[in-house]
């Protein structure tokens, strides 16, 4: 845990290592959190010298969280909290080796409108980009990120571009990088804070896809006004707790449109009289953004369906 400008090893209460698990119907216990306490949690501890003790985890104003990963197919779904009370959460991916990914980026903004915070997108290797490769590529993030606010920095980490830039959305806010691996996580917060000295991975030639360097989720304080969260690159990220019979809401340039379909149980797919897809004809919502949300849908288990098919208008 961190007091100031030290870090207190701490352990957990018992009764905050129970917190883990819920009691099942038939009795037995079932682990509901992958763990009690989180990088970003705010906390009262303790103090036994140089250690301590947690005694208390604060509600928390935001979170990001995923489907933790199971050991066999008929566990139970587990949270897994990957930061607490984050200000924003930065995607980070990259232009070209591996090349950028809306798809994955649209997951993560889900799950960050989801938790409470702000996305922000970082398209890192921009030193790989001709000129009418970057007027392109801003006339793609104008089109499907642009009209729904989410703002964006183009940089490259080795080349020192665009970090201005960033830095003017890092400035005063606790933030977390996310993105897969090979994107530059740790290229960039070297760039950010050279003191970091972050070990960097190359980008595998063979299957164009980067080797973890980040194991675990670090807070990195920034010698500007702000601090960032680095996370191990992600291969996949399960959806958690949002509302599958009403993923649609999580869309926000979805929300005008919402409830005027001509059937109640919509999922815009290929419906009659569906608003939403009357919208993306229209130009008012992006054919991507819209191929994203069909693309998550998919996910939802058949039960969700039904329900959503009971649902009143």
């Amino acid at each position: 845990m961190r007091i100031g400008d030290r870090t207190v090893l701490c352990t957990l209460r018992g009764r905050l290592k129970d917190s883990l698990y819920r009691e099942a119907d038939d009795g037995t216990r079932v682990r509901q959190y992958a763990d009690p306490v989180s990088v970003g949690d705010r906390v009262s501890i303790t103090a036994l010298g140089n250690e301590g003790v947690v005694e208390e985890v604060y509600p928390r104003a935001t979170k990001l969280s995923r489907l933790m990963a199971k050991a066999h197919e008929d566990a139970p779904d587990v949270e897994q909290v990957i930061v607490a009370n984050v200000d924003q959460v930065v995607i980070v991916a990259s232009v070209k080796q591996p090349r950028i990914n809306l798809r994955f980026i649209d997951r993560i903004a889900l799950l960050t409108e989801f938790g409470g915070a702000k996305p922000l997108l970082c398209l890192n290797k921009r030193d790989l980009l001709k000129d009418k490769d970057e007027a392109e590529l801003d006339d793609l993030l104008t089109r499907v990120y642009g009209r729904i606010g989410v703002e964006w920095a183009l940089v490259s980490a080795v080349e020192r571009l665009g970090l201005d830039g960033l830095t003017k959305h890092l400035e005063g806010k606790f933030s977390v990088f996310v993105g897969s691996s090979g994107t530059g996580k740790s290229s960039l917060l070297n760039a950010l804070n050279p003191d970091l000295n972050l070990r960097i991975g190359n980008v595998s030639h063979a299957t164009s896809k980067g080797r973890h360097t980040t194991t675990h989720v670090e807070l990195h304080p920034m010698p500007f006004d702000g601090t960032v969260a680095d996370t191990p690159g992600m291969k996949e990220i399960g959806l958690w707790g949002v509302p599958t019979e009403s993923i649609d809401y999580y869309f926000v340039e979805f929300r005008p449109y919402l409830g005027k379909c001509r059937f109640a149980d919509c999922w815009h797919f290929a419906e009659p009289g569906c608003a939403i897809r009357a919208a993306v004809k229209s130009g008012d919502i992006s054919p991507e953004r819209h191929e994203n949300y069909k693309t998550l849908c998919r996910e939802v288990p058949q039960e969700e369906h039904e329900r959503r098919a009971r649902r009143p208008r």
